[in-house]
Formats: C-alpha cells, sequence, structure tokens
C-alpha cells in the first residue's frame, strides 16, 4: 500500500482509539483474544482529515462545531446538511482510492460492510447508537468509495450534532471499518446483564434476534425473538417469538452465544452489549461489543405525539416536505404569537422552542408537545389554552412547559392589556384577512398550473418555489387565526355547556349543535360527485359501463368512446375544480385525483349504486335537527320564553357562542382547502424542477427531487460545483432510509430525553402484538364526536383509497382521516377513528353528515376485524364489537 499503511491498516492492528475509533479498537481486541470477527481493514482518521483538507472543508468543520453549542437548531441543522453533502460529492483521496483497490476484499464473493468507528464511539458514556451510518451489501470500487464517503459525511447529520449538542461534546475524528459481511442466518443483540434489573438479584441476560442481518431490527423493520437467560442457574428462563417467519434458536445456538459472551464480558471485565451473528453454516461471528452506556444525569423529558398531525401527514415524509414542514410550523406559531401582541422578547426567547415544534421519529412527524405547550403558555389563560389545543388536536399528554419567560405584574397587565386590543382587531378583520388569503392563493395556483410550468424557465420555476415559501412563512396567518378561532370557540361552547348543564346526560351535547352546518368547504367536492352520480343513473349508456367495467376498463373507455364525450368533459371539469382534494393530499408524493383519477371513479362508481337523499337533502335534514336540538338546549338554559330572547341571558349567550363557534369552523374549512389546493400546485412545481434535474444528469427520475431538501431543490439548478453524480448517491441513500423507516410503525406518543431520537427497538417492542386487558374488551373506549347510536358492519381501511372495500352503510373504521376522506364518508353510517380530536376532519365531517362518530379509539383497527357487527355510541363514545 505504499506510504498509505499508516491510514488504511488490517483490523486486527487498529488498536489505537484515538487513530482508529473505539469501535475498531475493540474489535482489533478481541482479535488478539481470539474471538471470531469477521476479517478487515481500518481507514484511519488521518485519511479523513487529509480528505477535509484537500476538498477545502476543513474551516467549515471548525467552524460548525464552534457553532454546535450557540447556534439556533435550524441554522446548525443547515451548515451540517451542507457540509455533508459537499463532502460526499468530492472524490476520494487518489492515494487512498488506490489503497483500497489493492486489498484483497474477495472472501467466498461476501459482500462488505462499512462501518463507523469514531473517537468516543461505544465508549462507557456514550454509545452514539443510530447517530453515525454503516452501509452493507457493499461490492465493487464505485460502491465502496460511496460506503465510506457516507459513513464520514454521517459524523455531520443534524442528529449526530444534536446528540453531541446535548452531551456537551465535540467529535471531529473518525475511523471506517471494511468488514466481509457476514450471510446471516439469525443476527441480534446481547445484553450480558440487562440495563434495568430488581434490586438485590443477578441481572438476567437479555437476547433479542431476528432473521438475517440485524440491521433489520435497528431500522425497527423486523419484530425481535427475545430471551431472557438466568445467569445465576445458567437456564432459559423466556424465549419469545418474533416476526413469523424468524425459525427460533435452537438450545445449542444459544448456549454457544451465551458461552462466548461470559468469556467476552470477562475478557473487558465489565458488562457488555454484543452484536453477534450465526452464519449459514452456524459459526457465530461477534460483531461489535461495548461496554452497556452508564446511566447520566437524566435529561429534560420531551413528549412527542402524532395527534392531528398524522392526519394530515399519515405516512413516512420525505426531505423535501420536512424542509418545508418544519420552517412551516415555526413560522405559524411565531406569527401568531406576534398576530396576538405577546412581546418580541419573549417570542424570542421561545426561539429554540418554535424551530422545533415539530420533528421526525421513524421517517414519520410528530408534534414536540412540550415545546407547543411551553409556546402556548405565553398567552394569557395559557393553562385553559393548552387543555383547549389538546383537545383541538386530540392529544392527551400534559407535560410541563419548560422554558417560558415570566413576567412581573405590571409587565403583564400592561402585556395582558395589548394581546386583548391586538386580538380583538385580528378577528374584527379574520373574513377580510382570510379572503385576501384565498385570493393570494388562487392567483399564485392560476400562475402556477400544470401547462404553464411546463412552459417556464428553470429561474422561474425556482422563483414559483420561493414564492410558495413566501405564501407559508409569511402570509398564512389568517389560516392559523382561523385554527385558533375554531379550538377556542369549540373549548368555550364545551365548557359552558358543562358549566351551564352539568347534569345533562350527554357528555357531547355541545357536539349536537354542530351537526349539519351549511357553508362547509368540504362539502362541496360530495355534492359535485353526486351530481356526477346522478348523470350516470339517467344515462342507460353510462349506467351500464360503470356497472360492468373495472376501473382501468372504465378509464379506457371514458378515454376512447365517443358516446361518453360529454360525460368525459363533466367528470374533466370536476377534477380541473376540486382534483386537488383527496387522502394524503399534503403528501406531495402521492398524485393527485388530476394525475390518476382512478380512486375517484371508484368512488363515483360507489355513488352511482346509492339509491340514497342526496347530500343537499340529508344536510338540510342534519341542520333541522340542530335548531331543534339547539331551541331545546335554550329552553332549558332560559325556561321563559321573554326572557329568552333578552341580551345576556344564558339562551341569548349561547346563541352568540354557536354564532361565533359556526363561523369559525367554516372559516378554518375553507383555511384548508386553500392549503390542499396550494400543496397540490407544490407538488407539480417540484416535480417541474424535478424534470430540469433529469436533464441535467442530477436526478435519474422526475420524482428523486422528493429526496431532496427545499433548499437544496432552490440552489442544485444553479450550483455547478455539485456533480451529478454526488447527487444521485444521495437520494438514492435517501431513497433507502425512506424506505426502512416506512416499514415501521412507530407509536402514537413516547418521551424522550431533550435531544434523543427515537430507538427504532424501542419502536417495535411498544408496537408488540400481544395486547393487555383493557386492548381484549369487546367494548373499546374513546371520545364520543358526534351524537346518535348506529349498528351495523365495520370497513376497516388504511385510507380513503381503499374506498371500494366498503358497503354503502358500513361503519367506518381507521387510523385518521384528512379531508380527502369527505366523499367516502357520504357512504358511511358511522365512523371509528384511532387518532383525532375534536376538530379534526373525521369529527367535523361526521357532524356535517350527522353520522355517530367516536375517535380517539386505542388501536381500533387492530382490535376490529373487517366485517364483524358493530355498535357505535356517539354521545358517550362507546364502540362494542357484536360479532
Amino acid at each position: 500500500m505504499s506510504g498509505f499503511d499508516h491510514v488504511l491498516v488490517p483490523l486486527h492492528s487498529a488498536r489505537d482509539p484515538a487513530l482508529f475509533g473505539g469501535k475498531a479498537a475493540s474489535l482489533a481486541r478481541m482479535l488478539a483474544a481470539g474471538f471470531a470477527v469477521p476479517p478487515g481493514y481500518v481507514v484511519a482518521d488521518g485519511a479523513l482529515q487529509r480528505q477535509l483538507r484537500q476538498a477545502g472543508l476543513a474551516a467549515a468543520v471548525e467552524a460548525l462545531h464552534d457553532s454546535v453549542a450557540a447556534a439556533e437548531p435550524a441554522q446548525m441543522e443547515e451548515g451540517a446538511r451542507d457540509l455533508a453533502t459537499r463532502l460526499r460529492a468530492t472524490p476520494l483521496a487518489p492515494e487512498l482510492q488506490a489503497a483500497l483497490r489493492t486489498v484483497d476484499w474477495a472472501h467466498d464473493d461476501a459482500p462488505l460492510a462499512v462501518r463507523s468507528s469514531a473517537v468516543g464511539e461505544d465508549s462507557a458514556a456514550h454509545s452514539y447508537a443510530g447517530q453515525l451510518d454503516s452501509v452493507l451489501h457493499v461490492r465493487g470500487d464505485e460502491d465502496l468509495r460511496d460506503a465510506v464517503l457516507a459513513v464520514w459525511a454521517s459524523m455531520w447529520t443534524p442528529r449526530c450534532l444534536h446528540y453531541q449538542r446535548q452531551r456537551g461534546l465535540r467529535v471531529t475524528s473518525m475511523g471506517v471499518i471494511v468488514q466481509t459481511q457476514v450471510d446471516a442466518r439469525h443476527a441480534g443483540v446481547l445484553f450480558t446483564r440487562a440495563p434495568v434489573a430488581t434490586a438485590g438479584a443477578v441481572p438476567d441476560m437479555v437476547i433479542e434476534y431476528c432473521s438475517g442481518l440485524a440491521d433489520r431490527l435497528v431500522s425497527g423493520e423486523a419484530e425481535p425473538a427475545r430471551i431472557l437467560f438466568d445467569r445465576q442457574r445458567g437456564a432459559i428462563r423466556s424465549h419469545g417469538e418474533g416476526e413469523a417467519d424468524c425459525p427460533l434458536l435452537d438450545d445449542g445456538d444459544i448456549r454457544t452465544l451465551v458461552r462466548e459472551a461470559l468469556r467476552l464480558e470477562a475478557h473487558f471485565g465489565e458488562p457488555l452489549d454484543i452484536e453477534w451473528a450465526f452464519d449459514v453454516a452456524g459459526k457465530l461471528w461477534l460483531l461489535q461489543a461495548r461496554p452497556i452506556t452508564a446511566a447520566s444525569a437524566p435529561l429534560r423529558p420531551v413528549v412527542w405525539t402524532n395527534a392531528n398531525i398524522a392526519e394530515n401527514f399519515p405516512e413516512p415524509v420525505s426531505p423535501f416536505l420536512h424542509s418545508i414542514v418544519r420552517r412551516g410550523y415555526a413560522a405559524y406559531f411565531r406569527n401568531l404569537g406576534i398576530g396576538f401582541g405577546i412581546s418580541a422578547r419573549r417570542i424570542a426567547a421561545m426561539h429554540d422552542a418554535l424551530e422545533q415544534i415539530v420533528g421526525t421519529h421513524g421517517g414519520r412527524l410528530y408534534y414536540n408537545l412540550t415545546n407547543i405547550h411551553a409556546v402556548i403558555a405565553l398567552a394569557p389563560g395559557g393553562p385553559w389554552l393548552v387543555g383547549a389545543f389538546n383537545n383541538f388536536v386530540g392529544a392527551t399528554e400534559m407535560p410541563t412547559p419548560l422554558g417560558v419567560p415570566q413576567l412581573g405584574r405590571v409587565g403583564r397587565g400592561l402585556e395582558w392589556a395589548r394581546v386583548g386590543m391586538k386580538t380583538t382587531a385580528q378577528y374584527v378583520r379574520v373574513n377580510a384577512g382570510l379572503t385576501r388569503f384565498e385570493s393570494s392563493v388562487d392567483a399564485f395556483c392560476a400562475r402556477t398550473e400544470p401547462t404553464a410550468l411546463a412552459r417556464m424557465s428553470t429561474t422561474d420555476l425556482r422563483n414559483a418555489l420561493r414564492e410558495f415559501l413566501a405564501i407559508r412563512l409569511t402570509r398564512w396567518n389568517a389560516a392559523a387565526l382561523a385554527d385558533t378561532a375554531a379550538m377556542v370557540c369549540y373549548g368555550a361552547l364545551q365548557r359552558q355547556l358543562r358549566r351551564w348543564l352539568p347534569s345533562t346526560d350527554s357528555e357531547n351535547l355541545h357536539n349536537n349543535l354542530l351537526i349539519g352546518l351549511p357553508g362547509l368547504a368540504s362539502h362541496t367536492p360530495v355534492e359535485k360527485l353526486w351530481d356526477l352520480s346522478r348523470a350516470i343513473r339517467a344515462n342507460p349508456a353510462l349506467e351500464s359501463v360503470f356497472a360492468s367495467a373495472d376501473v382501468a376498463t372504465l378509464e379506457q373507455r371514458l378515454r376512447d368512446e365517443p358516446r361518453l364525450t360529454d360525460f368525459r368533459a363533466a367528470f374533466a371539469r370536476y377534477l380541473e375544480q376540486w382534483g386537488f382534494r383527496s387522502s394524503g393530499e399534503l403528501m406531495l408524493t402521492r398524485p393527485s385525483p388530476e394525475e390518476d383519477a382512478r380512486p375517484t371513479l371508484e368512488l363515483l362508481r360507489s355513488y352511482a349504486q346509492m339509491d340514497a337523499p342526496s347530500p343537499q337533502h340529508q344536510l338540510a335534514e342534519q341542520a333541522a335537527a340542530r335548531e331543534v336540538a339547539t331551541r331545546e338546549v335554550e329552553r332549558r338554559l332560559t325556561p321563559n320564553a321573554l326572557w329568552r330572547a333578552l341580551p345576556f341571558s344564558r339562551a341569548w349567550q349561547l346563541r352568540r357562542l354557536l354564532a361565533a363557534t359556526h363561523g369559525a369552523i367554516r372559516l378554518r374549512e375553507r383555511a384548508r382547502q386553500k392549503q390542499a389546493k396550494l400543496y397540490v400546485r407544490l407538488r407539480h412545481i417540484a416535480r417541474a424542477i424535478g424534470g430540469r434535474l433529469v436533464a441535467s444528469g442530477h436526478l435519474a427520475v422526475a420524482d428523486d427531487v422528493f429526496f431532496l431538501t427545499c433548499e437544496e431543490v432552490d440552489a442544485l439548478p444553479g450550483d455547478d460545483a455539485t456533480t451529478p453524480h454526488a447527487v444521485q448517491h444521495l437520494v438514492r441513500e435517501r431513497r433507502d432510509e425512506h424506505a426502512r423507516l416506512a416499514a415501521m410503525t412507530p407509536p402514537d406518543s413516547f418521551t424522550l430525553g431533550f435531544g434523543e431520537s427515537f430507538s427504532p427497538s424501542a419502536v417495535a417492542a411498544s408496537n408488540s402484538a400481544v395486547m393487555d386487558d383493557a386492548d381484549a374488551s369487546a367494548t373499546l373506549q374513546g371520545t364520543g364526536a358526534c351524537g346518535g347510536r348506529i349498528v351495523s358492519n365495520a370497513a376497516v381501511l388504511a385510507d380513503a383509497t381503499e374506498a371500494g372495500r366498503m358497503q354503502q352503510g358500513d361503519i367506518v373504521v381507521t387510523r385518521q382521516t384528512d379531508p380527502g376522506w369527505a366523499c367516502v364518508f357520504f357512504l358511511a353510517r358511522g365512523l371509528v377513528v384511532e387518532r383525532g380530536g375534536m376538530l379534526s376532519h373525521g369529527a367535523i365531517i361526521a357532524r356535517e353528515l350527522g353520522i355517530p362518530a367516536v375517535v380517539g379509539v386505542r388501536h381500533a383497527t387492530r382490535r376490529i376485524a373487517h366485517g364483524v357487527r358493530l355498535a357505535v355510541d356517539g354521545d358517550r363514545g362507546v364502540v362494542d364489537i357484536l360479532s
């Protein structure tokens, strides 16, 4: 290797943790003691430092690490992403490339595993578990080059820098281990002593494993089999099954593994966390051993929840979408505070909390509920508003707001007066403000409709992206005010009715006063689709086509048959006007109905088969029922008819509060409709830019654009320094990570220490298939969102595109809903939802249609089978499984 021996050495020689990192040094020690470790080499830290100097990045690394403790999170993350991207785009130093090529990597044609070994990693104090990357299945020179760069770059990911920031660390040195990858039959982890044990007891040894490689455990893709081994008695205490296709380890393998683990523990002289694998020939290999990380001072707890946010973003989000949503939520809460008159000093003091309002865990978006509660607590009446927010989104956790800057008595009085005046002024103008917001969205969408985008230059497309961001970050306050008004008015209505009528039989009386609201924007697509279905029924030829053809054939016939021209034109007008409304409409990566009309055609077919009153007729019936219920409550509040009409009577107050609540809900639905239209237009803009990047060779397909951040997409068309190869490699990495995360099913809420990322293995444990006693009950408890009782069959749907599985009159059971479900709910007689609050879209549409609905039903989609008989009681929030 001629002069490069000091940076590329055989693994057994990499004993110095300062040059090669803790993981490599540990493996070298194990090899020297005769343990079975896959052969390999280590790229020493000197190669990384030379690479940084040659790429001109050494100063950027120093500046980034100097700023970690003090920089704003968003600024730190942007700097980290930029540095990692630039590093991955640089070619390896020629000497290192030559050295890597001289090594004979051929061991039975096995692929290679390329793994991090940072200085300080795998120590007793800091494990760095999950913070740094490993790359598996590496074959060939180009794959190896890309893998080494990717592992180096992982030292400057936002998650790794947050880890260092929280613990006061500074890590700038790393070795990279290149080993033969084990062809694993079983692989897993072993704790020689359980991290938590009963006081005075000898801790069990804990083993978790799966079939194949252990990265499936780390990613959360595989449900682990689990063994508790009694160290004192030398016997297996329990051996729980994991995923269905994983054969259990036999007793001989377990004893071999335990024996080697105890021998390794004795060699190191401390309890260990060991990664291991049995290959297909039955040989045990030890892949990693590190001390079980010592317990440190407890981190400030942070509560994460997907309540409400999963309704808008039900799937793993792309890097492009996350980069927009993170900035959007920070601006949403900051601008609300400014608009309401909270002092600039107090808002500035909450900067970090505002910038971390949302985060991703398992690829999904979660609210940082701790930060949201802290931000809300800035306002007068903060504790009540926090409760109203939880009711609004469907969250149940109540973390203590931390870091809220306080005011003295005089300052508090002045701010409360200012907040009162500015809030009043905001809501006097809210309708006008929302109208301006709607006009700006409509104008933007008119300028950026798909045919116009095709004619735009790359510069124009970038400007369109920037204009979207300007709307999202600086002109959204009217929409945010509508959200807030709906939250506050709904909470006030519920609170007042409970105070006035504490002994009422209906806990959800307030919901009965919100059914059948006319003028909701979400109802219009239902009415238009119904009109199309009546046109089908009025035309025998058209009715025959919809009744007999599958959706793919139906789409083809609509496109080709001249006799269907008029209907084809009417359907095209519907898609043009309402094709932005669909399930997952904010995800960006889902085609809209304008692009893929098949789900809409499936719904239209179901509508055409219905013999039922029109949506308008049903809405009128529900409105009449609401008016009757309202008059009855007014009578109970103010029995004297004369006094009932007087100002400030309870009945008068109810009418004012109801009018405000009805109006706020209408405003909110208008804002949400424009949001959907705007985001679908953003999808078209991003894909148009993606098409230009395909033409320049930076991307393979237009949809790859969603695996870049918004900042990267804005910069890339004009950045001649970033090579197409580097961008395509980055996209491949992110696509692979996205696929791994999509295979997981994270829990709805959890608590972590400040700065920590969720452990995928904890996700798997949290979603164990074992149900507790409450889960096994045939009676499920949730929160009533719309009153009434219905008995019918369950249609368990993953999302709105599965509407074809249901029959008219079924009770829809699903995990979460969004506005795209409105047309589906018209087919249903009841609704059961796992997640969602009183103002979730499912709850609003259920009240609009007057169908009994229960939200917040834990594990509903797991506990209720498709087709079973259900009884839904929306007044009591109860669902009974009858068969």
